[in-house]
């Protein structure tokens, strides 16, 4: 490990030394002045804010970047995620109370049955967690929703002019159209 470590630290000088004689190299001169086209771009949403909003409350976030449409989707999962997880907790509660009587009793017949409902109890255990992971995940995902819809709140998709040439194949008469578009 010791042997690599004094050639790291060399390239690594050098990568610096390089960079910064490229950048006083390509320096701009001071007498330029700046445009509003070479500006740098600043955006209008601010992902840190809309992270945030949707940690504080699950959902702020995408009305803050005007996305409101994803409440019911987000509420919808969420309250069916809470939904299971409350059912199934309320069985395991069943499951276990069942399971601890008939242990209680002390008869051969009831640890019997405490025995065959142990499983299920199990079973509505695991299944109760698995729901509570699912409101988790949905928890990270509305917040990874907005980090990366804040990101591209500023991205136009746009077309902002058709090629000039188009082409269309018709496969029923099998020919091929050719059009071209000259603009003023």
């Amino acid at each position: 490990m010791h042997r690599f470590a004094g050639l790291t630290l060399a390239v690594a000088s050098i990568f610096c030394c390089s960079s910064l004689r490229a950048q006083s190299a390509l320096g701009t001169p001071k007498d330029t002045v700046r445009t509003p086209a070479d500006s740098e771009f600043h955006m209008t949403k601010s992902p840190l804010e809309a992270v945030l909003l949707s940690a504080v409350i699950p959902g702020a976030g995408q009305v803050y970047l005007d996305q409101a449409w994803k409440l019911p989707i987000l509420y919808g999962l969420a309250g069916a995620f809470f939904y299971g997880a409350i059912v199934q907790n309320n069985r395991y509660h069943w499951a276990q109370d069942s399971v601890s009587n008939r242990y209680a009793r002390l008869t051969a017949t009831d640890s019997t049955w405490a025995h065959a409902w142990e499983s299920s109890r199990e079973f509505y255990r695991d299944d109760r967690d698995k729901w509570w992971i699912y409101l988790g995940l949905t928890y990270i995902a509305n917040l990874l929703d907005a980090y990366v819809s804040a990101n591209l709140y500023d991205f136009d998709v746009s077309n902002p002019s058709p090629a000039p040439f188009e082409s269309y194949y018709d496969p029923i008469e099998r020919r091929v159209t050719l059009s071209y578009t000259l603009r003023f």
